[in-house]
């Protein structure tokens, strides 16, 4: 099929995600932490661009800073599917947009030979098979494309993305250009472990995404645990910036992680983060022998500074 006729078959950029409710800051603001997510002026500011402009978002930072979340709270507040791409090494172009199904292909073949108009090409939309991307761009209705840790992919992969971040559209040798029916919202997250491209990170908007402070973490703590004591929710706030300080810590507990812990502390009414309670639970913040062994040692550390009580009196 040719690219004229694939563009005349498959409808053009068609409709744009609704914008309605979204311009107002506040009123975002509010629809971001019903979806459980709480936004900085940047983000809030971003999404709408994002939206406005038909750009995708990078965002940066490292792993366990909410990149992900992002990607799911704007599908939530959009009301809309979500379609993710994890990206790995040695990731392909066929397995985001699609390959042919030979075998349907072959039995198409097979039963047409005894028909009087024999099938003459199996290369056509009917016997493809569409993989996340594709499923994005022909989606009638806008909805949220979240590719994660693009880092983790090859500069191949990269360079291929280009054209359906740059221009909504993908190239099938056999079938032509196929343009989008509808603007996807596209997040891409990096952990930064290898450098991208100048030309992915100029067909994107960025938005770099570090741990919060402790005070921003007590927010996010409160937003998920509202019935947790105050005074506690900073405290843990305070655990996991100290945590996160210790060089010696090879995978710092993430913010999802934290509402974990959180949650948890809550469900066993305690009153006081305790050394016995939290050597309990460090299966939630520490995901391997020696962060758990070097994360007893700092528990101890702090109790004898008296940031953690080791017993049951106040803080």
């Amino acid at each position: 099929m040719s690219d004229s006729n694939t563009s005349d078959s498959i409808d053009r950029l068609a409709t744009q995600p609704d914008l309605d409710g979204l311009v107002d800051s506040t009123k975002l603001q509010g629809l971001f932490e019903k979806a459980a997510y709480l936004p900085t002026k940047e983000i809030l500011t971003l999404v709408k661009l994002a939206i406005k402009l038909g750009k995708p978002i990078l965002v940066e930072g490292p792993p366990g800073t909410g990149k992900t979340a992002l990607g799911l709270a704007i599908a939530q507040i959009l009301a809309t599917d979500i379609y993710r791409i994890q990206c790995y090494e040695g990731i392909s172009s066929e397995q985001v947009i699609g390959e042919f199904n030979y075998q349907r292909q072959l039995l198409a073949i097979e039963s047409s030979k005894h028909q009087k108009n024999q099938l003459t090409d199996v290369f056509t939309p009917d016997f493809f098979i569409f993989r996340p991307l594709l499923q994005a761009l022909q989606s009638e209705k806008p909805v949220v494309l979240l590719i994660d840790e693009i880092d983790r992919s090859d500069e191949e992969f990269e360079a291929f993305l280009l054209e359906a971040l740059g221009e909504n559209q993908v190239t099938v040798p056999e079938l032509g250009t196929i343009h989008a029916k509808s603007q996807p919202v596209v997040i891409l997250t990096s952990n930064n472990s290898r450098e991208l491209s100048g030309a992915l990170r100029r067909r994107s908007l960025y938005l770099a995404l570090d741990y919060p402070s402790v005070a921003r973490e007590a927010e996010i703590l409160k937003l998920h645990v509202p019935d947790l004591d105050e005074h506690l929710t900073e405290k843990i706030a305070d655990l996991l910036r100290k945590i996160r300080r210790n060089e010696n810590i090879s995978q710092p507990p993430s913010i999802s992680e934290g509402i974990e812990l959180a949650k948890t502390i809550a469900m066993l009414g305690a009153e006081y983060l305790e050394i016995p309670l939290l050597n309990e639970l460090l299966g939630i913040l520490a995901k391997s022998g020696s962060d758990s062994i070097e994360l007893r040692k700092q528990l101890m550390d702090q109790s004898t500074n008296r940031s953690i009580e080791p017993s049951k009196s106040a803080i």
